[in-house]
Parts: structure tokens; sequence; C-alpha cells
């Protein structure tokens, strides 16, 4: 991929905040062993003869969000969760502002423009009219014995209640319908899938949160149906699990699988990663003490954590699988607006393409941010345009 001119300001950005740092100058061997990195690696990220990873960057922003890092004794990372709001604030700001600036380092030159749907928009336009599928979770069993109306053998069942992800469900399939006015369109849970359902365009609405229940990372047989027979052949190097003595309904996290460079790398059911990096939800918490605040009895979502993935269909490679998939629903719904809200859609479209050089093979983790509001919480179309809300990718 051809490199920008502006990887020298990536360059001279990280190198004004090593030496301009509030608390004296650092030198780079200070800042290597708070990364983790070598010397000669800080060296080169400053020269500009490399371009360092966002999750890098993202060690950045935490270091110099704090006085603390390089203060009295061993320099060392604070804890993110431990950081004050000010300090929280500016950690944003520096991964804002890094992450920008490396977007703009590694970004495609004339990345070509895709087709546009009966709406004007790309990513959700299909233009060689194969069918569409949208897979989405069933309900659990408990879910169908505390609502009657959920049970299939009912007089009086109604399909949406068996829909764990109807929101998203909705939001999609009318969209879809409307960019492809001629194609079929059709949507249907993932225990009444067929083979001949996935052999066209498909669309995995949810099924991370609630398929995997231990504390360590998920393999595909923990999967359901669906998601277990087309994720081990994407090779995305996603996983989820829950925190070790974590609530199992409030403490599942997404966790990137690395090598020991910390470069996003799947590994095979049966190989262990060499390192996890977890992507956890962000509740609202009590500055002072840490845990998590309340509101009736259930703790306050902040951002929901989604994985937006597009990939060839390994079944019919004339075609694709996208996945909508966060760890609690809002994060469903967060990833499928951030390509259907008409204010945000056309943005988050440019930025795919400038960033991945399109929508043919990708993967990224969002934060989907949560807004409090008077009647309960709301989701928030997540802007792809700002680094805060990507946490990893696979760029």
């Amino acid at each position: 991929m051809a490199q920008s001119d502006e990887q020298p300001a990536l360059a001279e950005r990280l190198r004004a905040l090593r030496l301009q740092y509030r608390a004296g100058r650092v030198t780079q061997q200070s800042l290597a062993t708070v990364l983790g990195v070598s010397t000669p690696l800080i060296s080169s990220w400053e020269s500009g003869a490399a371009v360092p990873p966002a999750e890098r960057l993202r060690d950045y922003a935490l270091a110099f969000a704090s006085e603390r890092t390089f203060g009295d004794g061993d320099p060392a990372l604070v804890d993110e969760s431990d950081l004050t709001t000010p300090e929280e604030r500016r950690r944003q700001d520096l991964i804002d502002d890094l992450v920008r600036l490396r977007d703009r380092a590694i970004r495609p030159v004339d990345a070509p423009s895709p087709d546009t749907g009966a709406l004007g928009g790309r990513f959700w336009y299909f233009p060689d009219g194969a069918p569409v599928r949208i897979i989405s979770t069933p309900s659990w069993p408990s879910v169908e014995s505390r609502i009657p109306y959920a049970n299939p053998w009912h007089p009086n069942y109604v399909q949406s209640f068996h829909d764990l992800d109807r929101d998203a469900t909705i939001e999609l399939f009318g969209h879809i319908r409307a960019e492809n006015p001629t194609a079929d369109v059709r949507f249907l849970t993932a225990d009444r899938a067929t083979h001949d359902d996935l052999t066209g365009h498909v669309v995995v609405l949810g099924q991370a949160d609630g398929a995997f229940r231990s504390g360590r990372p998920a393999t595909a047989e923990a999967l359901p149906l669906v998601m277990s027979y087309l994720v081990s052949r994407l090779e995305i190097p996603i996983a989820t699990r829950v925190k070790e003595d974590g609530d199992p309904e409030f403490d599942v996290e997404f966790v990137v699988t690395a090598d020991e460079e910390r470069r996003p790398t799947w590994y095979p059911r049966e190989v262990e990663p060499a390192r996890l990096q977890p992507c956890p939800p962000r509740f609202l918490r009590d500055p002072g003490q840490g845990r998590r605040i309340e509101a009736n009895g259930l703790p306050i979502l902040e951002y929901d954590v989604a994985l937006l993935a597009r990939k060839p269909n390994q079944l019919n490679l004339a075609t694709t699988v996208t996945i909508c998939s966060g760890l609690f629903s809002r994060g469903t719904l967060g990833a499928v607006r951030s390509l259907t809200d008409p204010n945000l859609r056309s943005r988050n479209e440019q930025f795919l393409v400038d960033h991945f050089g399109g929508f043919d093979d990708f993967w990224m983790l969002l934060y989907v941010p949560v807004f409090r509001a008077a009647l309960g919480l709301e989701t928030v179309t997540p802007d792809l345009e700002r680094p805060f809300h990507r946490l990893r990718d696979s760029l």
C-alpha cells in the first residue's frame, strides 16, 4: 500500500510528545520500556521510517495522558481504570489525534469508488443481484419460557420474539431491500438457516454475546450453528470470553488473538494464541471506588463493542459474508446503523474506502456509544472517522 506525505506529520507528533512531556523530557529508552518495545523501533517511528500499529498509538496515548507514567521510580503505564477524569479525556484526545495521523499516513492512493444502490449507498449495495440472507440470533429456551408468545407451539406465537436482534434486523432488512430493489432479500434466525442460505450474500447479526461462557477464548465449537460454520473459514482473529470470576451477563468481552509482536493473527482452534488483547465494553463507574454505577438495578452501559467485518464467502467466492456483532444487542444495532443512518452513512462508507481501499475484505472492532436518556439507554450511531471509536482493525 502506498504511503502518503502525511507520514512525517505522525513521526513529528510522536517525537514532540516525548520531548515536550509536561513532567520533563522522556528518553527513547524510557518510552521503549513503558511500551514494551525496542529503542530502535521507537527511533524508526519518530524518524518516519516505519508507521506504528494503531494499538501502539493507543499505548502512546495512555502513556502521555498521565504525568504518573514517567514520575518517580520506574516508568510504567497507569492502568486505564485508574485514570482521573482529565487524564481519561486527554487519553481520548490523544487517541483521536495520533490514529487520525496514522490513517492519513497509510491511506491508499486513488482508491476506487464502489457503485451505488438505489438510495445512493455503497456498502449495502450488491450489484451482482445474488440473494441476500440476514441471519440473526435466536432466543434462548429461557426466553421462550418467560415469554409465552416466543414459544413456537403457542397459539399466539409471534416470530419476532424469537429474534434477539430484531431491532437490527428491521433496520437492515428495509435498507437492503431499498438499495437492492430487485434482489431476493430475506431474514431468518440462525437455527432456521440451511446450506442454501449460505451461498449468496450472508449478513450475520449478533451471535457473539451469550455464545461463549468460559474464561478462555472462544472456539468455533462454542458458536451458534451459522457462526461456527462461517467463522472457522473466515480466519478473523477475534474471539469472545467471560472475564475470570466475572458476571456472565455483563462481563463478556472481545479478545484479539495476536502474535508475539502484538499483530492480530488468526489461530486454529487447537493452537494457543501467543497473546490475547481484551476489548471489553465500558460501563459508567464510580470515580472513587471503580465500581459500576447502576440504575434500576442494572449497570449503566457507556460503550458497547461491536465487530464489523466483511470477507469473501468461502462457499461462493463471488459473494460476501458481512458480520455486525455486538457484545450486547446495542453493539449489533450500532454496527448496522453505522452504514444505514442517513446522517453518518456516507461519511462512514467513505472512511472504509479511504482506510481499507474498499469494502471487500476487512474487519474492525469499534465502540458503539450509548446515551443515557430520561426513559433509559439509547444506542448512538458510531462515527468511524473518530479514532477513539475504533479499537482494532485488520490494518
